[in-house]
């Protein structure tokens, strides 16, 4: 039975030791500072991580709200190497060296002033007789006020790293502890005999928190949809990684399922899996101009239509069609601005047939407003002949925009022709 509490612990984790021994590690490659190097706090390069940031520095989160506070832990990392030569020959009872970090914020009320120490010891044999089978690596600090953890990383002279066990057991022990098997350590750095160690810290020396009522705004950056629109056309224009084909007029065009699901409810529903044009990845337009399908195509991928002026009609029918109220939108103020007395009554005919209000209701009043050149036209007689329910509208329309134009050729004062227009009118109801 052992008599120490290193014994014990040392017997009960050998057969780990071994295991981990035989585990390959990498190296990871990192620059070091040379023994007992003193590093100043905050040097631009000379530490690691130093997160010793000014108040200025802290900004407030970017979720909206009334007030808001930040609290910073502030932290120092630092590594230092150590390198032994002939470690196998060495005889001592431990080997130590120091590392001095000053400049830190850490009050240490020690005779170095505001540094911290921390203290290295290398035990080549363990300190015991009981435990002379392993080599102990050990670190503590000159004040028992600094917060921090530390690591050993123990490398050859090729820079591969050997396993180290950290010291978990339940003894209060003066710094932090690992230790390996001698003899596993030893064979690691032959033949060089050379051993590094290397001792990586984090050291947390305060909190800074910052706290404000002012309101602070999301700050989301403006999106980009111009470019988005033009990597869409390209790929459309381009025909990359096209998988479905839509032929309009005996024309291919080649385009993505993806894009036409997405933007349109009819080409969702055909390319549902069950459809036929799924399975053959294609489908036929008979009665689509292949320019209007082309232009159509060109507002799925960017929701542009620059040739929309020269074939608003053809455009307006095709939204309605595949139902994009963007493209039909865009088409119905075209049309609105184009009203003339020749196409008016076309322009309403067309607009009831493809539900267009606004074309429909800017269309009546432009009737209304011209009733008396417009009855005259070969539109009128056509919309009396196929579409009395709208010529009734247009009726209404000049009615309540006018009440007494409808009487008026009762009036003594009426001239003949103004009362033949409106008898005309009044038949064609």
């Amino acid at each position: 039975m052992y008599t120490s509490w290193f014994g014990r612990l040392f017997v009960c984790n050998v057969r780990l030791a071994l295991f981990m021994s035989t585990c390959p590690f990498s190296f990871y490659q990192r620059f070091f500072k040379t023994t007992g190097e003193e590093v100043d706090f905050g040097a631009g390069g000379e530490e690691e991580g130093s997160s010793g940031r000014g108040m200025a520095d802290i900004v407030g989160p970017l979720r909206p709200s009334d007030s808001w506070s930040t609290t910073e832990v502030r932290s120092l990392q630092h590594s230092h190497v150590w390198t032994i030569r002939g470690f196998s020959q060495c005889e001592c009872r431990y080997l130590e060296t120091s590392v001095k970090i000053k400049e830190t914020p850490i009050p240490t009320n020690t005779l170095d002033g505001n540094h911290l120490t921390f203290r290295i010891r290398l035990h080549p044999q363990g300190n015991k007789e009981s435990n002379k089978d392993f080599s102990f690596f050990q670190v503590f600090c000159n004040t028992n006020s600094a917060k921090y953890r530390a690591k050993f990383s123990v490398y050859n002279a090729k820079n591969e790293e050997a396993p180290t066990t950290v010291y978990t057991g339940t003894q209060q022990l003066h710094g932090y502890f690992e230790y390996i098997r001698r003899d596993v350590l030893v064979s690691h750095i032959q033949p060089q005999d050379e051993l590094q160690l290397v001792l990586s810290l984090t050291i947390t020396f305060d909190t800074v928190t910052k706290s404000s009522q002012n309101p602070r705004q999301c700050s989301v950056p403006d999106a980009r949809p111009a470019e988005i629109a033009r990597d869409l056309e390209a790929i459309y224009k381009e025909g990359r990684l096209a998988d479905f084909t839509i032929v309009a007029s005996g024309r291919e065009l080649p385009a993505h399922q993806i894009i036409l699901s997405a933007r349109s409810p009819v080409f969702a529903a055909m390319l549902e899996p069950h459809t036929e044009e799924a399975k053959n990845s294609r489908v036929v337009f008979p009665d689509i101009d292949f320019e209007v399908m082309q232009e159509l195509l060109l507002y799925m991928y960017t929701g542009r239509s620059p040739n929309l002026s020269n074939m608003a009609l053809d455009l307006l029918a095709a939204a309605d069609r595949f139902q994009l109220p963007g493209l039909k939108e865009m088409a119905d103020q075209v049309l609105r601005t184009g009203l003339i007395v020749e196409s008016a009554c076309r322009y309403l005919v067309f607009a009831d047939m493809h539900n267009a209000r606004e074309l429909k209701s800017d269309a009546i009043k432009f009737i209304a407003q011209n009733s008396s050149s417009i009855i005259t036209t070969d539109g009128w007689t056509e919309l009396v002949k196929e579409h009395p329910a709208l010529v009734t509208e247009v009726v209404a329309a000049i009615s309540s925009s006018d009440p007494r134009s409808l009487s008026a050729s009762s009036s003594p004062s009426s001239s003949a022709e103004p009362a033949t227009k409106r008898a005309r009118l009044s038949g064609g109801v």
